[in-house]
């Protein structure tokens, strides 16, 4: 028969296992949980703003994700417009189609820039 005392222990024992489990599976062991997907940060966050900071700007980055349909030509060229104020001719910012960023949430200003901005190599 079973006290008091060694029902808690063995309950304390398992709640432990429970906690650490995940923390400790090995990576590939089919009884580990899967990781949940990285949670991106909010644009407060990240200090975004919709406009270029000293020539640094999201199509620049190394975390943007240009949006579907955007022009390689501008992808490309991306270097040319480091220097430009964020007006983009006619269009102006509101002109360019908005992406994506692997470390905010939400849409991304092609010209825009944040704290996490790491320039393409």
């Amino acid at each position: 028969m079973v006290n008091r005392r060694q029902a808690l222990k063995k309950m304390l024992s398992m709640a432990v296992a429970g906690l650490l489990y995940p923390l400790l599976a090995k990576e590939g062991d089919p009884r580990a949980r899967a990781d949940p997907s990285p949670r991106k940060v909010d644009k407060k966050t990240a200090l975004y703003r919709t406009h270029p900071d000293d020539g640094k700007m999201c199509m620049n980055c190394r975390h943007f994700l240009p949006p579907e349909g955007m022009s390689s030509h501008i992808m490309g060229d991306s270097r040319k417009m480091e220097g430009m104020d964020g007006s983009m001719g006619m269009g102006g910012m509101g002109g360019m189609m908005s992406g994506g960023c692997t470390i905010v949430a939400g849409s991304i200003s092609p010209m825009g820039y944040c704290r996490f901005y790491l320039k393409k190599s």
